[in-house]
């Protein structure tokens, strides 16, 4: 009976401690509000141009307990949702020599934490980015929110710029450029 009591007696801070955290909070991203565009340069001035027309995942907020709340994002898409307007070059796209839908049917985006702050005044996102089976450290633009005291009211928009070599994909060098720009839309739904 002692045992018992002094057992409960020093698990009371903990769970004391337990309680006074709150929990983490969780939006999913709206998978029809949300959209990844992206751009590729081919020959001289012309561009070549895809959509992925819906994101999935998750924007979770954690309360770092150092009074700086930080917030990491987890968002994928399916290589297969491909939208391109030439019939011909989305088979391509989706081939083996570029995003090789098949074998890596998703793109996935880990970020790194970052401050919650920035999601209203936007700035670097870091992460891992896994595109056609390889998975390397990206760093994201969050652009300035439209709507800064609810930043998660608008549309969160960012923008990056990938180099498709450094995940294999090195078909068509002479006609598509190296460099790939981002752009993507994301609308997040309610908490839960």
């Amino acid at each position: 009976m002692k045992a018992g009591l002094a057992l409960a007696l020093l698990l009371l801070p903990a769970c004391a401690l337990a309680t006074l955290q709150p929990p983490a909070q969780t939006w999913p991203i709206d998978p029809d509000g949300s959209e990844v565009l992206f751009s590729v340069r081919k020959l001289w001035f012309a561009h070549e141009r895809g959509t992925f027309p819906q994101l999935h995942g998750t924007l979770r907020r954690i309360d770092s307990g150092a009074g700086t709340d930080t917030l990491e994002v987890d968002a994928t898409v399916a290589a297969a949702d491909l939208q391109m307007d030439d019939p011909d070059h989305r088979a391509r796209a989706l081939g083996p020599d570029f995003f090789d839908a098949a074998r890596f049917p998703w793109i996935r985006f880990e970020s790194d934490p970052f401050p919650l702050d920035v999601l209203a005044a936007g700035g670097p996102v870091r992460g891992r980015l896994t595109l056609h089976g390889v998975r390397r450290p990206v760093t994201l633009a969050l652009q300035a929110s439209a709507c800064p005291g609810q930043p998660l009211a608008c549309p969160i928009r960012v923008r990056g710029t990938i180099l498709r070599a450094n995940f294999g994909m090195q078909a068509l060098r002479g006609v598509l450029a190296n460099r790939v720009e981002l752009n993507l839309r994301i609308r997040v739904g309610a908490e839960h």
